[in-house]
């Protein structure tokens, strides 16, 4: 069968059947770690639950997803996969410049761009949020947390 005839359906299903061997792989892994108790968990503790968590949800997905008689739509439909290309393609670039432009220069222009070209808002909104979360990010990370955050040109 070729890959472009799958419905949203078999998707569906074939992302819970890949999470569920993630989430029985992490349960399992973590069985070798130091559970602890309730009260004082150990470092295996947090991994097993959410590993747990995973399962189920994963078996949701895949139990809600092989009803017969839903409706077969295509995955891609026409061109929207193109979005989703661009969203990471854009992070990969994002994660390629920051150390040479900065984390505020690259942020803003990833933001602008992102706002601009997939999401397509309007242009004023999209500059002011693109500013303002810019901001609110540097001052949370770089300024109260001091976190290093790579400057760029602004060093």
């Amino acid at each position: 069968m070729d890959w472009r005839e799958l419905t949203i359906e078999k998707w569906d299903r074939l992302t819970g059947y890949i999470l569920l061997v993630i989430g029985i792989t992490g349960a399992w892994s973590s069985t070798h770690l130091k559970m602890g108790s309730f009260r004082h968990p150990g470092v295996g503790f947090l991994p097993f639950g959410l590993s747990i968590i995973l399962i189920i949800l994963s078996l949701a997905l895949i139990i809600s997803r092989w009803k017969k008689g839903t409706s077969s739509t295509p995955f891609w439909s026409h061109r929207n996969w193109l979005r989703p290309l661009l969203g990471i393609v854009l992070l990969g670039l994002y994660a390629l410049v920051i150390d040479t432009l900065g984390f505020p220069l690259t942020t803003l222009i990833f933001l602008l761009v992102w706002m601009g070209v997939i999401e397509r808002i309007h242009w004023l909104k999209m500059v002011s949020v693109s500013i303002g979360v810019t901001l609110a990010l540097y001052l949370i990370f770089g300024y109260f947390l001091e976190v290093p955050v790579p400057m760029g040109f602004f060093k």
